[in-house]
């Protein structure tokens, strides 16, 4: 034999001996190929107990006959199965791993640590356990405000428990003023479990803070906050949309308000006003008034008024439903007519210089004063305390110790609940109602004044030698209707107009007598002026037609 033929025969006989398949064994045996693939991927594959390589895994020359495939996974139960390989033969195998499950405690010092799992927020705070959760790696994140945020890989065995305890350390402390223009602008700080004040302390970090105003465009930024004192200025643009009223008849009169203060601003077609809410009043002599309320954006608003002749009657009735449920105070049409109003001497604020007035147009006034029963809606309505007086406390007494601003809100309030147009009187609508209607009588008729009931407790006042059976105010409408229908106009509470004080706007003028008032004070010209409430200043409210 020659040395080639040595040589060739001593590598078959070692090519077939090897462990690895080589080239005689496939030739002679025959072979084929297979390829693993497992869900998830990473998987340990084994033939007949030797590892082989992990998933996604090609052999490509396997000697035929059968095999025990195992694909092992640390997440996984293990799979097992009997495969057979034949003579060119391509096995595909395509294996989904079973799922597996296990236990994991979360615990934080302190407790009450927000938690998110794989990017999914949980409902509950540490320390909590999650039983079952799938076994594999997750994503763990645990926060609380102040605080440093962990962010944390588990890996979660099959049927084991696995427990992830943190520290988490407060954060450096930062204090943070937003000084705005304007001035009255709010702040917002998003994701902070407190409200904005100057000066406020947080710790260190990125914040997203929103300053805005009625009228302004908003503006919303990210700050990163150091560690000690940090002030951020913001002036916010103002915002403006172009407003058109075209109303009929042409002559028609239009007020625009503004604002959550409703400050009036002289309208032209195509006025610019300021963004936000908006109440515009087209009114005319003879024609009901309509009142439009809305929110204005810098798109702008056109807006098409038709009014309607008056049709009401003096003396009907009307009452206003209410949009939070039941209605508001009851109402008396009273018609335009004229009067002479004030004295032939008066002087100063308690009465009126003589002189004649004319009202043109019918308005509805309230039959009575407004009750407490009937402002109690109101202050539950906007979460405000209800005014209260000893001796004068039921539903049915008027309500007195109000501002003058207060009342103001109160029929503010009567025209977002109703759609109709709600004030004050005006001071010659009040003498009006209350001169062309009076009636003659006992002071002690129509009216709850300073009288003897009152004398027995007021010893020192002086008062009138009749008796109307209370100390205090009486519950309202039991004493005799003026012309128009009007009940109260004399004594029980003093009642709130529009009109400014004797001096300036720093005091409002109140119209009529109340409980404690004597003769000299019963006249229907009587008149003073305050800046501040008093438990016999009371309301009566007008609402426009």
């Amino acid at each position: 034999m020659t040395i080639l033929g040595i040589v060739i025969v001593v590598w078959a006989v070692t090519d077939w001996w090897t462990l690895e398949v080589g080239i005689i064994k496939p030739i002679i045996l025959g072979a084929g190929s297979l390829h693993v693939q497992t869900t998830p991927e990473g998987a340990e594959v084994l033939l007949d107990g030797v590892a082989r390589g992990r998933s996604p895994l090609r052999i490509d020359a396997l000697l035929t006959g059968n095999y025990m495939l195992q694909a092992r996974h640390r997440f996984h139960p293990p799979y097992v199965r009997e495969i057979a390989i034949a003579r060119g033969d391509h096995l595909e195998m395509v294996v989904d791993l079973v799922p597996a499950f296990g236990v994991l405690l979360l615990a934080t010092n302190p407790a009450g640590a927000r938690t998110t799992v794989d990017g999914e927020p949980l409902d509950q705070v540490t320390p909590l356990t999650i039983d079952p959760i799938t076994a594999g790696e997750h994503d763990v994140k645990l926060e609380i405000f102040g605080r440093a945020t962990i962010n944390q890989s588990v890996d979660v065995l099959p049927d084991d428990r696995t427990e992830l305890v943190v520290e988490l350390n407060l954060l450096d402390r930062a204090e943070l003023t937003v000084r705005t223009n304007p001035a009255h602008a709010n702040v917002r700080l998003f994701d902070v479990p407190a409200d904005y004040a100057p000066k406020v302390i947080l710790p260190v970090g990125d914040y997203r803070i929103e300053v805005s105003a009625t009228g302004y465009r908003p503006n919303t930024q990210m700050h990163r906050l150091r560690t000690g004192v940090n002030v951020i200025d913001v002036t916010l643009q103002r915002a403006f949309g172009a407003l058109t009223v075209r109303v009929l008849p042409s002559d028609a009169q239009v007020t625009v308000r503004v604002g959550d203060d409703l400050a009036a601003i002289p309208y032209h077609p195509g006025v610019k006003v300021p963004t936000g809410a908006v109440e515009v009043r087209a009114q005319k002599v003879g024609f009901r008034t309509q009142l439009m309320q809305f929110r204005l954006d810098d798109t702008g608003k056109t807006l098409d008024v038709r009014l309607e002749r008056h049709t009401v009657v003096g003396g009907e009735t009307i009452q206003d439903a209410l949009r939070g449920g039941g209605v508001g105070p009851r109402l008396i049409v009273v018609p335009a007519g004229g009067v002479d109003i004030g004295e032939r001497d008066g002087t100063g604020i308690t009465a009126l210089q003589k002189r004649s007035i004319m009202i043109s147009d019918p308005f509805a006034i309230s039959v009575t004063e407004i009750t407490l029963g009937q402002f109690r809606r109101y202050t539950e309505s906007v979460g405000l305390g209800l005014p209260s007086v000893r001796g004068m406390d039921t539903d049915a007494h008027p309500i007195a110790n109000v501002s003058w601003r207060r009342a103001v809100a109160y029929t503010q309030w009567l025209t977002r609940e109703t759609g109709k147009l709600y004030r004050l009187p005006i001071e010659h609508e009040w003498a009006y109602v209350a001169i062309r209607g009076a009636t003659t009588g006992d002071p002690c008729q129509r009216g709850n004044i300073a009288d003897q009931m009152f004398h027995k407790v007021f010893r020192r006042w002086r008062f009138s030698r009749c008796d109307d059976g209370h100390v205090r105010s009486a519950p309202v409408g039991g004493y005799r209707a003026n012309y128009f229908g009007v009940r109260d106009m004399l004594g029980n509470v003093a009642e709130w107009v529009s009109d400014c004080g004797y001096v300036d706007c720093t005091s409002h003028v109140v119209r009529g007598s109340a409980w404690d008032s004597s003769e000299h004070e019963l006249r229907m010209t009587f008149r003073e002026s305050y800046s501040s409430p008093g438990d016999t200043r009371g309301i009566r409210v007008v609402r426009e037609l």
